[in-house]
This record gives structure tokens, C-alpha cells and sequence, in this order.
């Protein structure tokens, strides 16, 4: 019986290569903005699909940590595109995060359906079918370092009726790409297409302790100060450069909760 080596030998002379092992290279990030996540996920890949979903029962952190990923790719002056489903986003809080809009595309997914006469009805898949449209488009055509899809206050169930084969193109095409591929869902959909999953939960909320007013009075009243959230990487293919048993926490303004 021919042993191990002369058989790799035989292989390798009719198909050079063949045997190598092929090692992924790590892509090139952006970073988050939030120091916390940022070291323990090296920041939001490029050329990959990355997945964020939290529940939609109460506050997560999605949109704050979209916003500062936002504010991260437009200091580095290039262009994002962001597809609300929804139609949430709100510019002028963003700016004042430190998003320059003059590098933004918004597309707002209408939530009217049209129909036209002498066409078949649209199916009830609404903004999240014009949003999965526009990110098509957008990821074909690029120029965009960052192209965000927002399908937050699109229900579960419809998010994972999606196929999985819409999932792997949206791989394919961006991972030839310089962009990072962003989805904001109520659950995890991409499955083993995503290059990073993150499961935001919302932890304890931080009050602001009792001081005085411009008037000399001391006030009482408690306001919230910021929320600290929660995040579980799910999935990931980058190195992680800090390997930690807990789930690492960050904190947001509470208009980004």
C-alpha cells in the first residue's frame, strides 16, 4: 500500500496545489466607535456580511452602534449608504453624533403599497422587499465603504421566511468587495453566511445622580444618563484580539437606545 506521502506526491504532480491548505485572509475593518466591542471583535469586517439582531421587545443598542459605525466610516471620508426599512433614521441626531451626512445615502423604504392596474398584486413583504431590492442594487454598483440595512421593525416571522440562497449572494458579491455589509434584524437570518453575528440585549440603566441647578436649588429628579448594553458574538471569522468568558458590555445615550 503506497504510503501518505507518495500518494500527496502523485497528486500534487497532477494537480499542483490541490493539497494545499488555503488560508482565509483577515480582512481589513472598520472600527465600531465603542472601545468596549471594538476590542473584543477588532471592528466591523470588510468584504463580509455582518448580522446584528436584538429583540424587538425592548431597547437594545442597535441603532447607537450603528450610528457611531456610521460616524467611524465617514471620518474616514468614505461614503455610506443606509436602507431604513422602516423609515427611523433621524439625520439630525446623527450629524450631532458626528455623522457627515454629505456622505450618506438614505433610502426610505415606502410602507404604501402600489398597485397598478393590469399587474399582479405585491406579496406582504412590503419595505422589506423594496429594502432588499435597494441593497442589491447598491452592493452591485459599490462605492459605498459601509451599506447598512436597517430591517429592525420588520416582524421576525418575515425575516425568516428570507432563503438563505439571498443571504449567500449578498456574500459572494460583497466579499469581493471594499465594503462592510451591515444588517440590522430582530433575529439572527444569515445564518453561516454572516462573517459576524452580534446579539445586542439591553442590560441596567444608569440614572444621573441628584446635583444642582444653574439657580443654586439642588434638584432631585433622576434622569437617564445612559443605558450599558449587552452584546454576545454568535459568529464570527475574525481573530478575536481579547479572549474573555463574559459578554462585554458598552453604554449608549439613551436617544440611541
Amino acid at each position: 500500500m503506497a504510503s501518505l506521502a507518495v500518494i500527496r506526491a502523485q497528486v500534487e504532480s497532477r494537480l499542483p496545489g490541490a493539497l494545499t491548505v488555503c488560508e482565509r485572509p483577515t480582512p481589513e475593518v472598520f472600527p465600531s466607535g465603542i472601545a468596549e466591542l471594538d476590542r473584543q471583535i477588532g471592528g466591523i469586517p470588510q468584504g463580509a456580511l455582518t448580522q446584528i439582531h436584538a429583540s424587538e421587545s425592548h431597547s437594545s443598542g442597535k441603532s447607537a452602534l450603528l450610528i457611531s459605525l456610521m460616524s467611524q466610516v465617514t471620518r474616514r471620508e468614505q461614503f455610506c449608504a443606509l436602507v431604513d426599512a422602516g423609515d427611523c433614521f433621524d439625520p439630525a441626531s446623527a450629524e450631532d453624533a458626528g455623522v457627515n451626512l454629505a456622505r450618506v445615502l438614505w433610502v426610505r423604504c415606502s410602507t404604501k403599497k402600489r398597485f397598478h392596474p393590469g399587474k399582479p398584486k405585491p406579496g406582504l413583504w412590503g419595505p422589506m422587499e423594496q429594502a432588499f431590492k435597494a441593497a442589491d442594487i447598491l452592493v452591485q454598483n459599490g462605492g459605498f465603504g459601509l451599506i447598512a440595512v436597517d430591517l429592525s421593525d420588520v416582524s421576525e416571522k418575515l425575516v425568516r421566511k428570507v432563503p438563505l440562497t439571498t443571504w449567500f449572494r449578498f456574500t459572494r458579491v460583497v466579499e469581493k468587495m471594499p465594503a462592510a455589509l451591515v444588517f440590522l434584524l430582530s433575529c439572527p437570518a444569515a445564518q453561516s453566511c454572516a462573517g459576524l453575528t452580534l446579539r445586542l440585549d439591553c442590560a441596567e440603566p444608569e440614572w444621573s445622580s441628584t446635583e444642582k441647578t444653574g439657580s443654586g436649588k439642588i434638584s432631585h429628579a433622576q434622569f437617564l444618563s445612559q443605558l450599558r448594553c449587552e452584546v454576545e458574538i454568535g459568529r464570527s471569522r475574525m481573530p478575536k484580539p481579547v479572549q474573555s468568558t463574559t459578554r462585554p458590555k458598552f453604554a449608549v445615550p439613551p436617544i440611541w437606545a
